[in-house]
This record gives structure tokens, sequence and C-alpha cells, in this order.
């Protein structure tokens, strides 16, 4: 007899539900590869490089798939629960939600360098953040207001100045820092620790519904999972992972931010540290890692110092791109609002009708690319022509 292939098992049990007739399926394929606990993520990318999707996966033989497999199967279990699966389809019938899936274009490229990059990510908010030049500030869940303050102050002047600013949504410096750059027209992405169905902490939610509808949320957990001591340090990796850089607040000891410290460090991104009060133990990891040889940073300047190549990269890469490109159209547009002597940010915002965020991203880019420099009170200076740039 003819072995059955995956395919086959499954579409008995879901397809069989009349609801899932009309649902498109790639999308239904990917769910179930997501929830499918027989593999792990890493024999999951395995297939997915081998085979290209899910549904071809879904559709080989059992022998076939057992050779792209290294380690045994978790489980032989071939049930798949339809009722999570078709609130994950109702959860992404919002317009405002998307499963991010690897290998996709809309995929974070920062993210495919990791050696376990998630396999697809679940996301609430404006999508396109998550390809933005980024930098993740985590700390302290109990951070003194000193700590509080200069979180606040370097979050809103990187956000000014268009990076967009990445946490883990904990309280203390996460919060402080998502919320800081929204406040200051800047934008910020969350990475959750259990699926966006739930908000942790609870205290934290109307600050969810700001950065979904201003910022992006993202999960690479299915609706449903909940917080564990397992789901933390996963989601740890994602907030350096997706980053040019880390900035830690407060790290005391054995604080848990200290695996985001690591986590980054292992990903080749650039590590900076808040200095402290040598007595205080709330500092005492923080000043570890600045003898391991992290970069001390004090405020924004000092941050986009460390991060000037990655940054010059990041950014001119978008300079680069197709002319018709609509970030780049908006850089040379916004040249023309700019002159050989100082013109004001204010003035800039006034005569394009941007917003405030939108001008400084723009202007960082132009800084980088050579085009314009800062003046001394604040202002910038036109040093190339539109048609020249």
């Amino acid at each position: 007899m003819r072995q059955r292939t995956f395919h086959n098992q499954l579409d008995s049990q879901l397809e069989s539900t009349s609801d899932f007739n009309s649902i498109q399926s790639k999308q239904l394929h990917w769910l179930r590869l997501i929830r499918d606990r027989r593999w792990s993520i890493r024999q999951k990318i395995e297939m997915i490089k081998e085979f290209g999707c899910p549904t071809q996966v879904y559709r080989q033989p059992i022998t076939l798939l057992r050779q792209f497999t290294t380690g045994g199967w978790q489980s032989k279990d071939l049930t798949v629960d339809k009722g999570s699966i078709r609130s994950d389809l109702e959860w992404l019938e919002n317009p405002n939600h998307e499963l991010v899936c690897l290998g996709y274009p809309n995929y974070p490229e920062l993210l495919t360098t990791l050696p376990d990059p998630p396999l697809a990510l679940f996301a609430s908010g404006d999508r396109s953040l998550l390809s933005d030049p980024s930098v993740a500030i985590v700390g302290s869940r109990h951070p003194t207001p000193a700590g509080r303050r200069i979180t606040e102050q370097i979050a809103s002047e990187l956000a000014r100045s268009g990076i967009n600013i990445v946490s883990g949504m904990a309280l203390g410096i996460d919060g402080s820092a998502h919320q800081a750059a929204l406040d200051a027209g800047g934008s910020t992405v969350a990475v959750m620790g259990c699926g966006l169905d739930d908000v942790y902490p609870s205290r934290h939610r109307a600050l969810f519904e700001r950065i979904s509808s201003d910022g992006c949320c993202i999960s690479e957990y299915p609706l449903g999972v909940p917080v564990s001591r397992y789901t933390f340090p996963q989601r740890n990796r994602l907030v350096s992972g997706l980053c040019l850089g880390t900035i830690i607040v407060e790290a005391a000891e054995r604080s848990g931010t200290l695996i985001t410290a690591r986590l980054a460090l292992e990903q080749n991104r650039s590590l900076m540290v808040v200095p402290g009060s040598p007595l205080s133990r709330q500092y005492a990891g923080s000043h570890d890692l600045l003898q391991q040889g992290a970069t001390l940073v004090t405020n924004a300047e000092d941050v986009l110092n460390e991060l000037q190549i990655p940054l010059q990269q990041a950014l001119s890469s978008h300079l680069q791109k197709d002319p018709d490109a609509g970030q780049k159209t908006a850089a040379f547009d916004l040249l023309k609002h700019i002159f050989h002597e100082s013109t004001s940010v204010d003035a800039i915002i006034s005569t394009s009708g941007l917003t405030a965020a939108k001008v400084s991203s723009i202007l960082l880019e132009l800084e980088v690319a050579g085009a314009v420099t800062q003046a001394s009170d604040g202002g910038y200076i036109k040093l190339l022509d539109e048609r020249s740039s």
C-alpha cells in the first residue's frame, strides 16, 4: 500500500470542517506548522529550506521528512487543534494583523542571521518598522528614578532622530522606553513573550493598545500561549536580534537583562551600557558588562557614535534603492526645504508638511549620506543639491 502523506492525514482533520474551505492554503499550512508539536523550530526550518513552504512539507511521505530532520520527533500524535487554528485565522482577519513568515519579503532581514530565527511572527501594527534601523533598550523592572529618567531621555532623543526603539514590554525600563519613543513622536516595537491575544503584564494594556496603533507588537507565539520561564529568554533573542545594538540600563548582578546582553554579543550586535553608582547593587551587572568591554553610553549622541558604521550601512541601503522608491523620493523632496544656510527643524516640518518623526528619520538618512549637516544652532545646512545627491 502506498504510504499516506502528512498532507492527507492532516487534511482529513482540518478540511473536513467547512470553515476552512474558503481559507488560502498557504496561510492555513503556515498556521498548521507553527502549532505542530512533533518538530522543533530547527526541524521545521530544515524542512522549509528543503521543500520551500509548509504546503509542500505536508505533501511529503513520512520517510522522506525523516531524512531531512536531525534528531528525533517529539511525538507521534497527529492531532491538530482546529479550534486554535480557527482562532488564529479569525485574528488574522483584522487588517491590522499579519503573519510574517520566514522567507517572505517582509520578514526582518536581521532575524535571518540568527542561528534560530522564528518560523513566523504574529504582528499587530505597522509591520514596516520591523526592517527599520532599530536600537533595543532593556533593563530593570524596578528602576530608580534616575534610571527611568535616563531611559526616557535616550529613547526620546533616538526616536526623534528616526531610530526605532525595541523592547520587551516589561515593567520598568522596557515600558519607559516604549512610552518615551511614542511620546516623542517616534516609533517602537514591543516583542511579547506570549500570544498577542494576551497582554503581559496586564498593567501595560493601554501601552499595548497604543503600540499596536502607533507602533508594532510582535510575538513568535500563536494565540493562547501564556508567558512562562521559557518564553522570556526566547523573546529576548528577538529583542536584540531585531536591532543594530542593545542598551542596558540598571542590570543587577543576576538580572534577566543580562540574558539579552549575552544574546546581543552572540548575535554580533553592539552592546552599550549606561553606568551608575559603584555603590548601587542595581548597577552591579551593568558594571560587569563594562569591565568585559561593553561601550559606555550616557546619551543618544553616544549611541549614534557607537552605531555610526552599522547605521550608515543600514540607512545608505535605503538611499541606494530605486530612485522611484518612496523613502528615497521623500529624502530628495525634503532637500528642497533645506537651504545652504541653517534651516530650523521646525521650518522644515512646516514647509514639508511631514510629521516630526518622519522629518527626523529622513534628516538622519541625509546626514549619513553626506547631503546635509547639523548646524551649531540645531538647524540643518544643505551640502548638496537634490539633483547631485
